[in-house]
């Protein structure tokens, strides 16, 4: 990764894993560690700032080591002290995807601007659907057009398709666009997964590179991703590609050049947001698509100015932090977000006539009807969120993060069922709780007066308890007594506790030293000191 723009980046396919990381960093953030960023060249002082990384409790998780270390932050983008040199398509523009949503905006707007030919490039070239019109629209617009057939990612065929572009408009411009979008968990991947959205998108870009280098290119534009900049839920090797083209503009740019990087956020009629569905997916985890015009007005801005890299975004700062810090803190957020809570996706009045309609239910109920009804709620959620359409997709007793939820997810969830039952729910409830049917039975013991503990959640806290009790964090005499203490508990349950407790201690008090006794003494009164100093 460039941390400046002097930064050598020698070899940016590298900065793939920095995207993969930033989605394992959502999908298993109890397991997540962090990035770190090598130098070019290790000195005596890197090992040293490596372990300084590593150090328990280090609350930076995206770092490079050069210098100095150096941690990752988003932050706004400055107001330029230049006046901007108002950039102009010249000669023939390339652009890959030109035939989708995003391209033919694009090229809509290049043929406003009076660029003299555009070349527009996809794997269906004129037989993609709606490309004739476009290709009508754009000539009355005054720009010439060729629509190609051609896999960008393919070396020989992308030489052809730039041999036959015509003298008389020579290539000035490229904008890369295409891309396949991701729906994977890093769990999921296998690699010709991975291969089948790096190739369109990081593969096409590096050889758009290599075989235009030695061009006079005045926009060398690629089409990135908030995925690469912050990570998103279900998408590693998208934002692995991603992550690619900022880092290959970084070294374009480096070399002298032309390359602008651009992480978009949906938009809001074009490309993956282009249906209504998606788009209220994004709003409720506190992205709002961009508007088409203000994505392309910010398409000028960042040529008019000299951009490198750039993310363009409209953030709702209450809600979207909340899917990156509900299991762990991220500072990448720190200094544009405060750590609020956001609210429930419901307004208050419908909020509060859910829930309430649910405690009538809940009330009227036995406990198995409870149970169910419960569990009928969270799996008609989890289908929702996840984007199946009946619950038979969300298994009673399938744990949730095998079903595809994350950080984001989970907090969506979280909303959802703080509004249908009325109670404040963490966002770690799909961790704490791990499969529909336990958190059923959470959710019952929380709103049911009087209702029983149940097994599942008995036994939940006794996982709990193991999970974080090693034996060998003790000493032997604690060992004992916690032994010990650990008997009359099973005799309770198996109701032999009277009989079991006089054994108990009866088999302590014969086996205990003199300082098993000081410390007994010192559990129930509180007195060993005295005893210890006559």
């Amino acid at each position: 990764m460039a941390t400046n723009a002097a930064d050598p980046l020698p070899h940016p396919h590298q900065a793939q894993i920095w995207g993969m990381g930033r989605v394992a960093a959502l999908e298993h953030p109890r397991l997540w560690a962090g990035l770190i960023d090598l130098p070019a060249v290790a000195d005596a002082r890197t090992p040293a700032r490596i372990a300084a990384m590593l150090v328990p409790g280090q609350p930076e998780d995206q770092v490079a080591i050069r210098s100095t270390v150096l941690a990752r932050r988003l932050e706004r983008a400055a107001c330029p002290d230049t006046a901007p040199t108002a950039w102009r398509p010249t000669g023939t523009t390339l652009i890959t995807g030109g035939t989708g949503g995003l391209g033919a905006h694009v090229a809509r707007w290049l043929a406003r601007q009076g660029a003299p030919h555009l070349h527009l490039v996809s794997r269906s070239g004129p037989d993609a659907p709606g490309a004739s019109q476009l290709a009508q629209e754009l000539t009355d617009l005054g720009s010439a057009i060729t629509i190609a057939a051609c896999d960008v990612s393919d070396r020989a065929a992308l030489q052809r398709l730039l041999d036959t572009i015509h003298a008389e408009h020579p290539l000035t411009t490229v904008i890369h666009a295409a891309g396949l979008p991701e729906n994977t968990p890093i769990a999921e991947l296998d690699l010709p997964g991975i291969d089948a959205v790096l190739r369109p998108k990081a593969l096409a870009a590096a050889l758009l590179h290599e075989l235009t280098e030695e061009l006079d290119l005045s926009a060398f534009v690629l089409f990135s991703s908030g995925a690469a900049a912050w990570g998103g839920g279900r998408q590693p090797s998208y934002a692995a590609a991603n992550a690619y083209l900022d880092a290959l503009a970084e070294h374009r740019r480096a070399r002298g050049l032309a390359a602008t990087s651009l992480a978009w956020a949906p938009w809001s009629d074009a490309g993956m947001a282009s249906d209504e569905a998606a788009v209220d997916y994004y709003r409720r985890r506190g992205m709002r698509p961009l508007d088409t015009d203000l994505a392309i007005a910010s398409l000028q801005h960042a040529l008019d100015h000299g951009d490198t890299t750039i993310t363009i975004a409209d953030i709702d700062w209450e809600r979207f932090p909340a899917g990156f810090t509900a299991q762990r803190p991220s500072p990448l957020l720190s200094d544009l977000a405060a750590a609020a809570s956001p609210g429930p996706d419901a307004a208050p009045d419908a909020t509060a006539a859910m829930s309430g309609s649910l405690q009538r239910q809940l009330a009227t109920g036995t406990p198995a009807q409870r149970h169910q009804l419960l569990l009928h709620h969270i799996q008609t959620h989890a289908a929702a969120i996840l984007g199946h359409p009946t619950i038979d997709a969300i298994p009673p007793a399938q744990p949730f993060q095998e079903l595809g939820f994350d950080s984001l997810t989970a907090v969506e969830f979280g909303h959802r069922l703080s509004a249908a039952t009325g109670v404040d729910l963490p966002p770690t409830l799909v961790f704490d709780h791990p499969t529909p049917k336990e958190l059923a039975d959470y959710l019952r013991e929380r709103l049911v007066e009087g209702e029983p503990t149940s097994e599942g959640h008995l036994l939940s806290e006794l996982d709990r308890w193991d999970s974080v009790s090693e034996p060998s964090a003790v000493d032997e005499a604690a060992r004992r007594r916690i032994t010990g203490r650990l008997r009359l508990l099973l005799s309770k349950w198996n109701g032999t506790e009277r009989g079991a407790e006089r054994s108990a201690a009866h088999s302590e008090l014969e086996t205990a030293t003199a300082e098993d006794i000081f410390d007994l003494i010192s559990d129930e009164f509180g007195k060993s000191d005295e005893f210890r100093k006559s």
